[in-house]
């Protein structure tokens, strides 16, 4: 039970509410009409001249996400640059869209982030151009490799920031530029020294000097801003011949990096349905099922070219499978090809969709070939952009393009599978082809680290085959929280050239974790203006929230800060139940906020968004010492007159905010098994806890249910009580309860 009362009947017979309404001016939120809009989408990074890694640019283009908000919020949202309709209908009226691209690593020597922004406005039957620019994000660091030679052996150069740690040796000095993420300007007022702490970079070099002494020189740098690469010049200065050893001088050349266009555009798209179209579709054994290729064009498709290979023998090349006698060319030998029109829910923009079936009779009449078959397609939409994709099929061993040993999937997507990665644990899945693998799995390491650490894989799905090949998935243990990871498949002696990436949860830190900030606010109750004391600091309200504005009604005061127990700091949270002309009101703290008051009951929001992550546990710091039950008003309760109180701290991870309602007329209160639910702990004390005089740890577990297999959690409970059952105003007048240092764990 939450074991809340915000506002306490206090015996007093009946009350008059009054609502004060507030309204304020909006705008028109559909518009006075319809324009349309066309997005142009660049990714701009580097150009430095002989040392430039090649962007993927298909990578950025499949992974950019495009959001088009007004004051209403989000009005449209895409992944990936070719789902970018030609013309996108919206009301009236002003927008900013939105996008980033890339990847999101603290510190990286090969993962860069993109961000553009661009206002607009759209205006009645016309057709609006954005030309929206995506900006590396990323704080770029190098060594010039020409200023090295100044007498030091084993030379290393350290790039440190908040965000992580950068090292330059012998193996990437010369070649290797870093990224770093910072945060974006536009927060620094918000915390000016937290702001300046991650923007400042120290870079450390270290070394042998030619007479065998170490060598090491310290440089910080402020301010380091996006966009900009900060590159290390070295050089070896003369010093008196008595003094002996080098004296190394360091040049900080900050460069604002050149920007260097690619126009993306939106195109059809190629898809294999329910396979990867860029992996080979293999069958031995002449079973091969229907294989189905699916080409998307925005407005229309002008032609769609296809091309096979020698092998096929029977089909001819250069056909516009959009032609009807094509069609029915290819439908007698079993390829089948059909097309429909749909219309995008969100843009209203039409689609036309084309299914290319290559039928299971088809496929095994196929003649056995020792060269895999493929075929190609070339199609080009009513804009004229052009695109391309093709499969290849392959029935026999020597067709078989070369496959490793094993192979590892990409990282899980989280959204599907949310408990896939956490912030310790990853689990990861692939195939093995090697049939006689003794050994088989993943080797894994931080990224930014050398060695690798093995993880044996589980039993395959079933006997590996050299066509097939067999799933397998490992789950590693024990990782650190907001931290990249790299993996490769192993089996036996064979390691994959592959290196995939994932991140780990971050931690989250609860805000007032250890309640010192404690303030107070004004607040019209039943019985005039009270002062309020509440679990935070500013403007009410806070992460932290009580039952303290019931109270006030009757000028208690039920949660406050204490000296009496603390863990650390100065202060901790006192929960006293008391009564008031016979009605309990329990002493409480809880994540969350009141929403209102209905009649002489509350109705409460439980819940705080947080960063969705799946920490294993709750630690917090407590003393309880129940009262003796003296206040009745439910005798179904599992407490008995003249016997002790119960205490509880609860924990759980919601997928919204908690509704809680008191008024027994439509009353709802917390219950773990609610849909919203998908982690839950709890403890109860049925007696004291903790010594005299002091506070003593308590660790409770979160346990998830199967709904967080499929949904992310985006808030987190936590609720305290003194009285278990203050719902239903039972327990006990003299129950006491104090809290501090309140941690998430992730084991």
């Amino acid at each position: 039970m939450n074991n809340i009362l915000k506002y306490a009947a206090f015996g007093i017979a009946s009350f008059a509410l009054a609502a004060l309404v507030q309204s304020c001016a909006m705008d028109d939120p559909f518009g006075s009409g319809e324009g349309t809009l066309n997005v142009i989408a660049e990714m701009n990074g580097e150009t430095i001249k002989t040392r430039a890694v090649p962007e993927n640019n298909d990578y950025l283009r499949e992974n950019c996400v495009i959001y088009i908000e007004n004051s209403r919020g989000v009005m449209r949202k895409y992944k990936g640059v070719d789902n970018i309709p030609s013309d996108i209908v919206l009301s009236t009226g002003n927008y900013v869209c939105n996008a980033w691209s890339g990847d999101s690593v603290g510190a990286s020597f090969s993962s860069k982030f993109y961000r553009g922004q661009e206002h607009f406005e759209i205006t009645r039957n016309q057709r609006t151009s954005l030309r929206l620019k995506c900006n590396i994000a990323n704080v770029v660091v190098s060594v010039d490799p020409e200023s090295l030679n100044i007498g030091l052996s084993d030379l290393k150069v350290k790039f440190s920031m908040t965000a992580g740690e950068l090292d330059f040796d012998d193996s990437n000095i010369r070649s290797d530029k870093g990224y770093f993420m910072t945060p974006s300007p536009e927060t620094q007022g918000a915390d000016a020294a937290a702001y300046a702490e991650k923007t400042k970079m120290t870079i450390t070099i270290s070394g042998t000097q030619e007479d065998g002494s170490p060598y090491s020189k310290q440089h910080v740098l402020n301010n380091v801003q996006r966009a900009h690469e900060y590159t290390v010049q070295l050089s070896k200065e003369e010093r008196p011949f008595d003094q002996g050893g080098a004296l190394i001088a360091l040049t900080i050349k900050d460069i604002p990096i050149i920007e260097d266009t690619i126009n993306v555009f939106a195109g059809p798209t190629v898809q294999g349905v329910g396979f990867d179209i860029n992996e080979q579709v293999v069958n031995t054994t002449s079973s091969f099922s229907d294989v189905t290729v699916s080409i998307l064009g925005y407005q229309g498709l002008k032609s769609v070219i296809m091309n096979v290979s020698d092998n096929f023998t029977d089909i001819n090349n250069g056909s516009n499978i959009i032609d009807p006698i094509v069609i029915s060319q290819l439908s007698a030998k079993g390829i089948n090809v059909e097309s429909t029109t749909s219309v995008d829910s969100e843009t209203g923009v039409d689609v036309e969709e084309l299914y290319v079936t290559f039928s299971a009779d088809f496929l095994n009449n196929l003649p056995a070939s020792v060269h895999e078959y493929r075929v190609s397609f070339t199609c080009t939409d009513e804009r004229d952009v052009t695109s391309t994709g093709s499969v290849g099929f392959a029935n026999t061993e020597s067709a078989i393009t070369k496959i490793d040993d094993i192979v590892v999937d990409p990282a899980p997507d989280t959204s599907r599978s949310p408990m896939a990665i956490t912030g310790t644990t990853a689990t990861l899945t692939g195939r093995v082809f090697k049939e006689d693998a003794a050994d088989y799995g993943i080797k894994y390491r931080a990224q930014g680290t050398s060695n690798w650490t093995s993880v044996s894989a589980k039993a395959a799905s079933a006997k590996p085959t050299r066509a097939q090949g067999a799933d397998y998935s490992v789950t590693i243990k024990g990782l650190t929280p907001g931290t990249t990871y790299e993996y490769i498949a192993y089996a036996d002696n064979f390691e994959s050239s592959t290196v995939q990436s994932f991140t780990t949860e971050s931690k989250f830190i609860l805000p007032n974790w250890s309640l010192e900030e404690w303030g107070t606010y004004k607040a019209s109750t039943m019985l005039g203006t009270k002062t309020v004391i509440f679990p935070g600091s500013g403007d009410a309200p806070s992460f932290w929230d009580s039952g303290n504005e019931g109270g006030a009604t009757a000028n208690k005061v039920l949660t406050d800060k204490s000296t009496d127990m603390v863990h650390s700091g100065t202060f901790s949270a006192r929960l006293a139940s008391t009564s008031a002309l016979g009605m309990l009101a329990a002493g409480n703290l809880f994540v969350g906020d009141y929403v209102k008051t209905d009649g002489t009951n509350g109705v409460l929001s439980f819940g705080r968004e947080y960063n969705s992550s799946h920490p294993t546990k709750l630690r917090v710091w407590a003393n309880y010492r129940p009262g003796v039950v003296d206040i009745m008003k439910d005798n179904s309760l599992p407490i008995v007159s003249g016997e002790k109180d119960h205490g509880q701290i609860y924990v759980a991870l919601t997928v919204g905010a908690v509704d809680i309602r008191t008024n027994p007329s439509n009353q709802k209160l917390f219950s773990a098994d609610d849909d919203q639910v998908i982690g839950y702990g709890q403890v109860s004390w049925t007696d004291n806890f903790g010594p005299d005089g002091s506070l003593q740890m308590v660790e409770i577990p979160i346990e998830y249910n199967n709904r967080a297999k499929s949904a992310r959690p985006t808030h987190i409970v936590i609720v305290c009580c003194a009285s278990k059952y203050g719902d239903y105003f039972s327990g006990s007048s003299s129950s006491v309860m104090y809290v501090d240092d309140f941690e998430l764990v992730y084991e």
